[in-house]
């Protein structure tokens, strides 16, 4: 995918700051294993994924993908499986908040 020369510059910026890139791994590490729980208390297993997508064996992804469009949380499946569910993590606050009522809902 193409790339904005800006975006490359700060990106450079970014990650030349050691500290920075430490810090903002164990962060999203963090958030990975909170988006997870979540997700457990939902039932769903997590599978698989980055510390920015995590991947969730759930009963009915399409089901479950069709709950979460209901609280403005946009998610993947895969059309080779009735069970993977892709999701992002939230991006601040709002977002864990939106995400939290969504999955404690039991989709």
């Amino acid at each position: 995918w193409p790339v904005s020369g800006a975006a490359i510059a700060v990106g450079q910026v970014a990650l030349s700051d050691r500290a920075w890139a430490e810090a903002t791994t164990r962060r999203l590490r963090a958030e990975a294993a909170r988006l997870d729980a979540l997700a457990l208390g939902a039932g769903w297993v997590p599978s698989g994924g980055t510390e920015l997508f995590r991947l969730y064996d759930t009963p009915d992804a399409a089901a479950a993908q069709a709950s979460l469009a209901r609280h403005h949380i946009w998610s993947r499946i895969f059309p080779y499986s009735r069970r993977w569910l892709r999701l992002g993590l939230p991006g601040g606050d709002a977002e864990w908040a939106r995400t939290t009522r969504a999955l404690a809902g039991r989709w």
